[in-house]
């Protein structure tokens, strides 16, 4: 029997209910209470056992620690992380091997793998010049390609997609601008304060530049073609002031919008105070109309104020747009300018007394190089969660980064010069202090070693463009679709996913295909991108069976393992290198920038035989751990 498509949509919005706005489960908790309105706001104080929390202290600037040794130390982060493995009996690991190094900066910085032209040329550059990794780090945060690889993180931040979501999925027109404005702002290294400042009210400078960095603010998953258009509305703005709470603050305000936070100084009343801060920006919507961009702010147009149980039938007090009471020095939530709300936020946020914001993107950017951050939930300083693992590193970080009027290429350029960045994640030869290091710090929390981890889905496949040869560097422009597998593209609606009809498009960086959010592309899929139905901090890093499945018999694999067979013969050739061992030695040196053992020759020296033998040799490396890892 056809379900009627009323039904399906009903469904489809009490889903998208229940997973991101959470009223219903706030409901069934207090059931047994009637809505009762009420003409004044009761709220619990700030205590000052509230503010003594590690997250709501003003931010220090922690002298850097004596050390036994001044040897190992190249910046500050030495010094604290030092400190800690000093107390704990530990030395750090040694340095990596310049491949190593190189290979894990480059894919950190720009989300590609070296050349062994590029290798060749950093080991003589180091054979005569003693700052020639300073050099490298400069020319690859300089580099165009910086912005396309640091970009995908705030792009998961802002639950950045290119089409609605829910049933119809609408493509958004336009949305890949908002891509593009990320990626040249890092590139520019436009001040974090700037960077954010813009993406809350840009569209009040007059720029349409921008006002397109607005799109931050509505990124989020909508429903234009719901009869409530009220609640599509109440529904934005909750979702929008929730972003506002987790990526900016580091709280998680979404508690909040139903009954007073159960574990952090947050009321009801506080997030209804933020969410007033752009209550006058969002238009009156119209069904099936978009809404990607704020109106103008009209003060006269909804009044703010409180929903209980986050109900819009159930509407409270009025509200004067103000900020989260925690952080402010004083008990009195600050209230914004009713002229400039939003202005007057982005103000707030960067001002001396808020130590929410420096503590957060520092955090981040420490996540983005270490793959943990200081402290474990990157998008929550509240009471329940974790405290940092180094609160006077952190700490130091955040004023660095103030200091360095919010460059946040400063603050890249800090970390991977640190020798605690350059270390070794593992050892050929396992001696006694290698040992120790496992044993008083086998969860890494003290940095006494580089943290291996596994790359992210789209710097696979770049890696694996790269390498192949087939990378199209093309920047900037409207998003590609690549080709699909048969078998999904059977599964989908008519014009869902029209593959691109140039051909160079299909081998695009990862950064520029479309973001469709009920369709991930597969091998994204596989390798855990968020789906943008909500802001993510940290992306998982599963191992699963059906990652191997898509490597070894994907389309794209096949075609990458062939070419990068014909690459290395072709090298061979040129160099009139025609023996098994040298196409084995080269085939390392380009996937991996390194030599082949002794004992790998002699694994692969069967592969040798004839092409297909070589094809599969190249599927295998390209299925590796050491492919699929910064090390």
């Amino acid at each position: 029997m056809m379900i009627p498509r009323s039904v399906q949509m009903a469904a489809c919005w009490f889903v998208w209910h229940a997973t991101v706005f959470s009223p219903p489960i706030c409901l069934s908790l207090h059931a047994e209470e009637p809505l009762k309105p009420s003409a004044t706001i009761q709220e619990s104080p700030i205590t000052d056992s509230d503010r003594d929390h590690w997250s709501f202290r003003p931010i220090s600037t922690p002298v850097p620690p004596n050390t036994k040794t001044n040897a190992w130390v190249n910046s500050s982060i030495d010094s604290f992380v030092l400190a800690k493995l000093e107390r704990a009996g530990l030395t750090p690991s040694p340095e990596s091997d310049r491949g190593t190094l190189l290979r894990r900066l480059k894919l950190d910085l720009l989300g590609l793998p070296p050349t062994p032209m590029e290798l060749r040329e950093f080991l003589s550059d180091c054979e005569h010049n003693e700052h020639a990794y300073e050099h490298w780090v400069e020319k690859w945060l300089n580099s165009p390609e910086f912005g396309q690889r640091q970009s995908q993180s705030w792009l998961d931040l802002a639950r950045f997609a290119e089409t609605d979501g829910f049933e119809h999925d609408r493509v958004r027109e336009g949305a890949w601008r908002y891509r593009d404005w990320v990626i040249d702002a890092l590139n520019r290294d436009l001040p974090f304060d700037r960077f954010v400042e813009l993406q809350l009210h840009g569209d009040s400078t007059g720029s349409d530049e921008d006002r397109i960095a607005t799109m931050f603010c509505l990124a989020s998953a909508d429903m234009p073609d719901i009869n409530d258009q009220d609640l599509r509305r109440h529904d934005r703005l909750n979702e929008l002031t929730s972003t506002m709470g987790s990526a900016l603050l580091g709280l998680q305000m979404h508690c909040a919008q139903c009954h007073d936070h159960k574990h952090d100084p947050i009321s009801q009343a506080d997030f209804y105070r933020l969410r007033g801060v752009f209550e006058s920006s969002i238009p009156e919507l119209q069904r099936d109309k978009p809404f990607n961009m704020f109106g103008a702010d009209n003060a006269n147009q909804h009044e703010p104020r409180l929903y209980y149980r986050g109900d819009l039938h159930a509407p409270g007090p009025p509200v004067a747009a103000a900020f989260p009471r925690i952080g402010n020095i004083s008990e009195a939530a600050a209230r914004c300018d009713v002229e400039r709300p939003r202005e007057s936020f982005s103000k707030w946020l960067f001002e001396d007394e808020n130590p929410l914001v420096a503590r957060v993107i520092v955090n981040r950017v420490w996540l983005q190089h270490f793959g943990r951050g200081l402290f474990e939930n990157a998008s929550d300083v509240g009471v329940s969660a974790g405290g940092p693992r180094n609160p006077e590193l952190l700490d130091w970080l955040a004023s660095f980064l103030r200091q360095q009027n919010w460059s946040l290429k400063a603050l890249h350029r800090e970390i991977v010069l640190s020798a605690t960045y350059r270390q070794a994640s593992r050892q050929q030869t396992m001696d006694r202090e290698w040992f120790m290091r496992l044993e008083k710090d086998p969860g890494n929390d003290l940095y006494s070693r580089f943290p291996r981890r596994r790359l992210d889905g789209e710097v696979i496949r770049d890696s694996m463009l790269s390498v192949s040869g087939l990378l199209n560097s093309e920047a900037g422009g409207e998003s590609v679709l690549p080709p699909l597998p048969k078998e999904l593209t059977t599964t989908l609606l008519k014009g869902q996913w029209p593959t691109s009809e140039r051909e160079a498009d299909h081998y695009r960086r990862s950064i520029y295909i479309f973001a469709r959010r009920n369709l991930r592309y597969p091998l994204f899929d596989v390798f855990d991108r968020p789906d943008a139905g909500a802001s993510c901090p940290q992306r998982n890093r599963s191992t699963t069976a059906t990652q191997s499945l898509h490597m070894l018999n994907s389309e794209l694999s096949n075609r990458c393992a062939t070419l990068l067979s014909q690459r290395v013969n072709h090298i061979c050739l040129e160099a009139n290198a025609t023996s098994a061992a040298a196409w084995i030695d080269q085939l390392f040196l380009t996937a991996f920038l390194r030599n082949a053992t002794v004992e790998e020759v002699a694994l692969f020296e069967s592969f040798y035989a004839n092409e297909r033998m070589r094809h599969a040799a190249c599927l295998a490396i390209l299925n590796s751990n050491e492919f699929l890892t910064i090390d």
